[in-house]
Parts: structure tokens; C-alpha cells; sequence
């Protein structure tokens, strides 16, 4: 059985609807590049797409039910992977000094010259 999970509490996001898929044990966020809260628009940087994009996928991870904690990997889309620091100490400053598997994969674009986008896989 697969369950849709949808909040409001999360911030602000390019993704059309702010949701988890629950099902099997397990909690999938989609892609989430987020926006600024104040102007509305994709955030300037690396580290603060990566700090945002997490934010995003914790907020809506603990309205499915799961957490931070309960992450297994994260995949990390970026335009640019000689930003991979900047991604990895994001990481860092969310998760803690355990953070998550994550699988950095570059690609040409993915919408409005974006730079980070991150889902998730977690526990249920």
C-alpha cells in the first residue's frame, strides 16, 4: 500500500507539491530545490540550496511520520559537482556527524539553472 503525504510546513519549494510517498517501510521525498521564503525565488549557492533543499525534505520526512534520523540516502542533483564541499558540510550541519549515504550525481540542468536539488529515502 502506498500513502501520500502532503504538508504545508515545509519551506518554500519548485516542486509542485510538497509531499512524501510512504509505502513498504519506507518514506521517498522527491527532489526538492526550495525557494526563499521572502522573495520567492531559488536561493544563490551551493551550501544554502543544500541547507534549504534538506530543510524541505526533513520538514516534510517528520509530517510522514519519519525523521532526520530514519535517512538511508539522499540523492543529491547538481549542475556543478565542484560544489560537492559546500554540499557535503551542508550535510553535516543538518544530519550531524553521522550524516546519510549520499549520491552525488551531475547533471546539465534541472530547472531555472539550478544548482542542488536533494531527495530522500528513509525508514517509515
Amino acid at each position: 500500500m502506498r500513502e501520500i503525504i502532503r504538508t504545508d510546513a515545509a519551506p518554500l519549494s519548485t516542486s509542485p507539491v510538497a509531499q512524501a510517498v510512504r509505502g513498504g517501510g519506507l518514506v521517498f521525498v522527491g527532489g526538492q530545490m526550495p525557494r526563499d521564503n521572502e522573495t520567492n525565488r531559488i536561493v544563490e549557492g551551493a551550501h544554502a540550496q543544500a541547507r534549504l533543499s534538506l530543510a524541505h525534505c526533513v520538514a516534510i520526512l517528520r509530517a510522514a511520520g519519519s525523521g532526520p534520523e530514519k535517512v538511508m540516502l539522499a540523492e543529491v542533483f547538481m549542475t556543478d559537482l565542484s560544489q560537492k564541499d559546500a554540499v557535503n558540510t551542508a550535510f553535516l550541519e543538518v544530519f550531524g556527524d553521522n550524516p546519510p549515504a549520499r549520491n552525488l550525481v551531475e547533471v546539465s540542468d534541472i530547472g531555472e539553472g539550478t544548482i542542488v536539488e536533494v531527495g530522500v529515502i528513509a525508514l517509515a
